[in-house]
């Protein structure tokens, strides 16, 4: 069994021969034709347990590879590979080792019931690098992925760590980035040709979740969990966008997950230092600038102006509506050109760089760290919302951005203590967040709405009274809610 390290990168039809040339690329290669067939039973047994089968045909030889387990961030896949050469072109499912494989296998409801679902056609131009001190086999394949009538095309470099350092791979990559418009690749040949065999499949909003923490681990691989957990919700709701889903949802929740790795990075930049992480950051200050005033729009049109309308069936919005969806139309692509872009790639990249490096750091046990990180938290937000009822419009927005940092980090440690105490406290914290969000949000419906000036005059005017009128209302409620809270339980202590 190997263990495959690899960075998939997608290569624009307009952009081979210019990657076949660059000089980083240079030296002794050569160029095969591989043909490959995928089996899987009629219910795809062998996908729904995250395993691929594959027979390969290459220069003659037969191979049989078996796939799985792993995973994939930032576009590097690393998986457990089984290879078994084979005299002919027949599956030999008797000879695994692995017992996981073994009972598999002998199944027969998935033995007997094994077929080919789809096929890849492509030649591979293959060439060894050392670089940085790392060996990388770079391999750069063009053909097409075939089931049935539907066909897809291949156009992409795989590069693969033979040895030295994960870092290594973005490092090239991003090298290449500089001169040709690379793009990260996060689903694999097996997977493309799964969603080809399916048909087109409209992509699922990616919500935060939990991620994996146990006891026991240390701060930096709860660092690298919590932060990968963050950047797969920014990748897969990046997906969704770029596929011209039209649920706004897509980018709120990639916005979110940017938000969320901003307050990561927050949270451990005590224990590695702020200096790591400060070019990452600015990066991600970039994306969240990029995908504010759409998420704003969207709020705006879906939210804030219907239920106005609901309200008040007399008064023409018509205008004002108009208007602000020529904006969010703008805003939208904005957006959209900020997640196709170069830059985007690149800040993906270096994530991957950064989270594959050793940060040197004191050893600490995430408990202690997650206790530490909540407490001060927990003291901030408290200091910031003293006499609250007084607290002007600046010193709410503070509060708000306190209490966000102090309920990201409540969720990020949360299954250090899977408890009822917790869930109350998410549920406290998350009640006074949204009371807090709901008068941010009024002063940003007014900022909208002074951009809508000169359009529907009588119209701006009304809307900006009713959201006057919820403010007002939404302060008065705010010491309760602010009581509600701070008799939650800290479940930390």
């Amino acid at each position: 069994m190997n263990l495959e390290i690899e960075l998939k990168l997608k290569v624009p039809e307009g952009s081979a021969s210019k990657l076949s040339r660059h000089p980083l690329l240079k030296g002794e290669s050569k160029t095969v034709k591989l043909s490959s067939v995928y089996y899987d039973t009629p219910s795809l047994d062998l996908k729904t347990k995250g395993v691929a089968l594959r027979l390969r045909k290459s220069a003659g030889k037969w191979v049989q590879t078996v796939k799985g387990g792993g995973g994939v961030v930032a576009g590097v896949h690393t998986r457990h590979e089984w290879d078994l050469p084979l005299p002919k072109n027949a599956l030999d499912l008797t000879r695994f080792e692995d017992p996981f494989l073994v009972d598999l296998f002998s199944d027969p409801e998935i033995r007997h019931r094994l077929a080919p679902v789809f096929s890849t056609e492509f030649s591979r131009k293959l060439l060894l690098l050392e670089y940085s001190g790392s060996s990388i086999e770079c391999s750069f394949d063009r053909g097409s992925i075939l089931s049935g009538e539907k066909v897809e095309s291949i156009s992409e470099l795989e590069l693969e760590l033979k040895s030295g350092e994960p870092a290594a791979l973005y490092d090239l990559a991003l090298e290449l980035l500089e001169s040709i418009p690379l793009e990260i690749e996060t689903v694999s040949k097996a997977g493309r040709g799964y969603s080809l065999f399916l048909g087109a499949e409209s992509r699922r909003v990616k919500k935060a979740e939990n991620p994996a923490i146990v006891a026991g681990m240390s701060v930096r691989e709860a660092f690298l969990e919590i932060v990968q957990n963050c950047l797969i919700q920014v990748q897969e709701n990046a997906k969704g966008m770029l596929a011209g889903e039209e649920d706004p949802e897509f980018l709120h929740q990639m916005r979110v997950g940017v938000r969320r790795m901003r307050s990561a990075f927050s949270i451990f930049s005590r224990h590695f230092g702020r200096e790591a992480f400060l070019e990452t950051v600015s990066g991600l200050r970039w994306l969240g600038g990029e995908l504010g005033p759409a998420r704003n729009w969207d709020v705006f049109l879906q939210e804030t102006l219907p239920s106005i309308e609901s309200a008040l069936p007399e008064q023409d919005f018509s205008m004002l509506r108009e208007k602000a969806q020529r904006i969010r139309e703008k805003s939208r692509i904005r957006a959209i050109s900020a997640v196709s872009s170069t830059r985007y790639q690149s800040l993906l990249l270096e994530l991957g760089a950064l989270l594959c490096r050793n940060a040197q750091a004191r050893p600490l046990p995430v408990e202690e760290f997650a206790k530490e990180t909540l407490a001060r938290r927990y003291r901030n937000f408290e200091r910031a919302g003293k006499g609250i009822a007084s607290l002007d419009h600046q010193e709410l927005h503070a509060l708000r951005i306190e209490g966000k940092k102090l309920r990201y980090a409540a969720e990020f440690f949360t299954p250090l203590h899977p408890s009822r105490s917790s869930r109350n406290f998410l549920s406290a914290i998350g009640a006074m967040q949204d009371a807090l969000g709901a008068i941010n949000d009024a002063a940003t419906t007014v900022h909208l709405l002074d951009e809508l000036a000169g359009e529907a005059p009588e119209a701006t005017g009304v809307m900006k009274g009713w959201v006057a009128r919820d403010t007002a209302a939404n302060l008065e409620r705010l010491p309760s809610r602010w009581e509600s809270f701070r008799r939650a339980k800290r479940f930390w202590t």
